[in-house]
């Protein structure tokens, strides 16, 4: 039995998989979401920081949204790789260069419209921040879940005058969201199954997810056999 089933569940077309519909129930939405949150404009800038499985779908959704410059901020060299798969346009790698100043050298001293942060810190926060040029968005799907407080640079902030929107959200669902993410895989609009590292069976489940604590082996994100 399943409460509100017509509200919660959606029918999987056929054209797709278990692997690729197992992502829209929360890469897909998360990240999907953090780009329709950040408001992209058609043709705009936007640079999503971390390059996770959310800050990977991110970039696909910003590509999705009509970005037209998207800039990924990873340092881990198949991460980047895999963001430019999902058509990131530049990479900075945040262990090289100061990405803040980067993204302001590969925006012509402007920053960007939106700024995407996909990894739950509050230097990362501030990053975005600093990086939206004024009356852009900052589109939080990152989990914080330490600290007391998250900071924001006081004068990349323009001291509170400068427009700049934070918006947070988490993991959208209901079936009529699921419909819609399905039918972006039956069309072919995107396929996450290249995030899919690793693969074990059921018996092995602590496994994978302390090989996702611990983010050994190159791994992004593990599938799991039920059957």
């Amino acid at each position: 039995h399943v409460n509100e089933a017509d509200a919660n569940l959606a029918h999987i077309p056929e054209a797709v998989s278990d692997e690729e519909a197992a992502y829209v129930t929360d890469m897909m939405s998360t990240g999907f979401a953090g780009a329709e949150n950040a408001e992209i404009p058609v043709g705009g800038t936007v640079a999503i920081f971390a390059q996770g499985p959310v800050g990977l779908m991110a970039t696909k959704g910003a590509v999705l949204q009509g970005a037209g410059q998207t800039i990924a901020v990873e340092t881990v060299p198949e991460r980047q790789e895999l963001a430019r798969t999902y058509g990131a346009d530049e990479i900075v790698d945040f262990a090289e260069v100061d990405a803040v100043e980067a993204i302001q050298d590969l925006t012509d001293g402007e920053g960007v419209d939106a700024a995407i942060e996909a990894l739950g810190s509050s230097a990362t926060l501030g990053q975005c921040v600093a990086a939206t040029k004024p009356g852009g968005t900052i589109s939080n799907v990152g989990y914080h879940g330490e600290g007391e407080y998250v900071n924001i640079p006081r004068e990349a902030w323009g001291v509170g005058m400068a427009e700049k929107d934070i918006k947070t959200g988490l993991c959208p669902g209901g079936r009529l969201r699921l419909q819609r993410l399905l039918r972006l895989l039956e069309r072919d609009r995107v396929d996450p199954t290249p995030m899919t590292t690793h693969e074990f069976d059921f018996a092995d489940t602590d496994e994978a997810f302390r090989l996702m604590e611990t983010k050994e082996d190159d791994v992004i994100k593990p599938l799991v056999d039920f059957e």
